[in-house]
């Protein structure tokens, strides 16, 4: 091969690597990506084995106008609002006005000694019921024994979604299957604007579920 068509070659190849590490950039950042659900707050609906045999769900993250399209019973991929370095997943329960009756069990505390942590008096101050502002979601893991969630830390904003749940791509006999669609959240939750008095009584007497 002669030094010119050799150097040709070079800038081709480069050329494609450029157009092909740009479209794989472009893809993860805007249209999907793939990552690993770790840790039992999504038990049963994800990664149900991970405390016994240490089997992760792997999951296919769709990312297109997904802070757009998000809604109630959608499991998400965010950035934690105290550590944005720390991605969690969690299924979003209630979208902007919406009115979220709190369950005493998710109340934190010391998993442990069951003794009041700093997040215990953030809690206590919602009164048992939160109104989900607008641009937030209200989010919490399937597995409430198990979950740090927005009973934790409140809302979080739309601008810390990076995805939402397509599918289980791993392992293979779970490829294809959207198991968190089998789960059904019981934190109560008044849909929109508390426009009666006596709704929200009624809902928050039915206690903890």
């Amino acid at each position: 091969m002669s030094r010119w068509a050799y150097t040709r070659s070079s800038k081709s190849f480069a050329l494609y690597l450029f157009w092909g590490l740009g479209g794989a950039i472009f893809i993860s950042d805007n249209v999907a990506q793939i990552n690993t659900v770790s840790g039992r707050s999504m038990e049963p609906s994800l990664s149900p084995l991970d405390n016994t045999t240490g089997r992760k769900d792997t999951v296919l993250w769709s990312k297109w106008e997904v802070q757009s399209k998000i809604q109630r019973g959608d499991v998400v991929l965010f950035s934690t609002p105290q550590k944005p370095d720390v991605i969690a997943t969690k299924r979003v329960i209630a979208t902007p006005g919406d009115t979220v009756i709190l369950d005493p069990r998710r109340r934190p505390t010391r998993r442990v000694s069951g003794a009041d942590v700093p997040e215990s008096l953030g809690w206590d101050m919602y009164k048992r019921r939160a109104v989900v502002p607008e641009g937030h979601v209200w989010v919490e893991g399937d597995n409430w024994r198990e979950s740090k969630d927005s009973n934790w830390y409140g809302p979080i904003s739309k601008s810390l979604i990076l995805g939402r749940a397509s599918a289980v791509v791993w392992p293979y006999y779970r490829a294809g299957a959207q198991p968190w669609n089998d789960f059904k959240s019981k934190t109560k939750v008044i849909k929109g604007a508390v426009e009666r008095v006596d709704e929200l009584e009624f809902c928050e007497s039915l206690g903890p579920v």
